[in-house]
């Protein structure tokens, strides 16, 4: 297996559309409202693997999003984004999505379906938790810690190194990333700016 890139923190750019990508969420009224949180590292995922792996997990729960849309349950488009760690060579992601009210009850099972299956394990420890969330801009600053230290004056937090990820450190859904953003002509809203509105 081919090396695969690492990076030392998150970038500027990243956490700006992260940040970006919440707001975007908020504004349509689908606030990212739980925190799904893997040690991938304690299911037995090596370091070059744990992304992969992940990213399956991630593919698969979507497809069953889309697969309960289509049997008309009306629960818009899956809209999450994912922030690798790795302190201490603890690997593990911190996953913030939005879950309607009626699927509440069925999500984390299906999560759970998929990290056993990715895991090959019946049983998954302490290694899968879930926290419901009311403040996602708080905790998107937590996701978010291993900031490069330079532009966290810039987001107005503090930086925590959260060590060397191997491949992608962050993503995030189609539905609230840039394009989606742009397609609509999303702009952020400052905190005191006037909206106007034509009469």
């Amino acid at each position: 297996m081919a090396t695969k890139y690492s990076t030392a923190a998150v970038g500027r750019h990243q956490a700006e559309g992260i940040f970006h990508a919440v707001r975007f969420a908020n504004d349509n009224g689908r606030a990212l409202n739980l925190l799904v949180t893997i040690d991938l590292t304690q299911l037995g995922f090596s370091e070059q693997e744990a992304g992969d792996r992940f990213r399956a997990i991630w593919k698969s729960t979507a497809r069953w999003w889309n697969y309960e849309r289509s049997k008309g349950r009306q629960i818009g488009s899956f809209d999450a984004y994912a922030v690798h760690e790795n302190p201490r060579d603890i690997r593990h992601v911190h996953w913030l999505m939005h879950v309607p009210r009626c699927l509440w009850d069925d999500l984390p099972g299906a999560i759970q379906k998929r990290v056993c299956k990715a895991a090959r394990l019946d049983c998954l420890g302490d290694a899968l938790h879930f926290l419901p969330v009311t403040r996602p801009g708080g905790v998107t600053k937590y996701a978010l810690k291993g900031v490069d230290p330079f532009y966290a004056p810039y987001f107005h937090m503090d930086a925590v190194p959260q060590g060397v990820v191997s491949g992608r450190r962050i993503s995030v859904s189609r539905s609230i990333g840039r394009a989606a953003r742009q397609r609509v002509g999303w702009v952020r809203k400052r905190a005191g700016a006037q909206v106007l509105t034509s009469t």
